[in-house]
């Protein structure tokens, strides 16, 4: 009875959870739907993700034994996955794998008892189909990766650039503090850095010196403002100055030059040669 009445008290305070809103590109491997839980967990949990608007609503289910998917909607069959220690470290975050523009609405997280349940988060999510190309030619001073959002931004804002091919790594982080810094890929090690005033005019772009071949490819500007997390994808293409088949081209022209050159210059001393022994007496 005191276990229950503990969770009344707890599903009192937490009925009303403020909705955080999650942006993501469709074709990303997979999006993060966070909900951490700090309160008493009952006994006998279930840990539950729903979308109300689906039928059946169940996105993914969580028992103390492990998952249990068996009333769970078939479009999320084999894409959803949460922590194996959720309801020891009270980490009860979905992952969702490659999210489409279908998976954008609206899900609850919340964790029962059996006779009660509390809600604890209610998620935003949006896929969006938009991306944006970046091209530039090596050998260019530097390259802006575009990232912008509302202006006005609160002051813990935290901003992180990754890119994800061939491997996740971290490009740059702000706020840019010292222990962000180990955070940080080597191979982008003092070519990276941000608007001073990003936090006043919400542009969060990155500026990339000196990018060469290696520089190509998806990079991730993820927002954490308040309890949302908006992300935004910029791919980047990072062309040749002079491309490899041109090289191949002048290779060969110049092959065919000296040849060309060679030919002539022993047709000429052949000749040379010939008309020497005819008048030779």
């Amino acid at each position: 009875m005191k276990t229950l009445v503990v969770f009344l008290l707890l599903m009192n305070v937490s009925q009303h959870a403020l909705a955080v809103v999650v942006e993501v590109n469709e074709g990303e491997r997979s999006v993060l739907l966070p909900c951490q839980y700090s309160g008493f967990i009952p006994d006998d949990p279930t840990v539950m993700w729903t979308r109300s608007d689906l039928h059946p609503k169940s996105v993914h289910l969580r028992r103390e034994g492990g998952d249990d998917l068996t009333g769970q909607n078939q479009r999320y069959s084999g894409r959803t996955s949460m922590r194996s220690d959720a309801l020891d470290t009270g980490d009860f975050s979905l992952t969702l794998r490659k999210p489409t523009k279908t998976d954008s609405g609206n899900y609850t997280c919340s964790i029962s008892d059996g006779r009660e349940e509390l809600r604890l988060r209610d998620i935003q999510l949006q896929v969006k189909d938009h991306q944006v190309e970046v091209e530039v030619e090596e050998g260019s001073e530097s390259v802006i990766l575009p990232c912008k959002t509302t202006a006005d931004l609160p002051q813990d804002t935290r901003v992180e650039w990754t890119r994800s091919d061939p491997e996740l790594m971290v490009v740059h982080v702000y706020p840019n503090k010292s222990n962000h810094l180990d955070d940080q890929d080597s191979f982008y090690r003092d070519r990276t850095k941000m608007n001073k005033d990003l936090l006043r005019t919400g542009d969060l772009s990155l500026t990339l010196k000196y990018p060469t071949e290696r520089d190509s490819g998806g990079y991730i500007c993820t927002i954490y403002r308040d309890k949302d997390i908006l992300r935004q994808k910029v791919v980047l293409q990072v062309k040749e100055q002079f491309p490899s088949w041109a090289k191949a081209l002048l290779v060969l022209l110049v092959l065919l030059v000296v040849s060309g050159g060679l030919l002539y210059y022993l047709r000429h001393y052949f000749m040379s040669g010939e008309c020497l022994l005819l008048h030779y007496p």
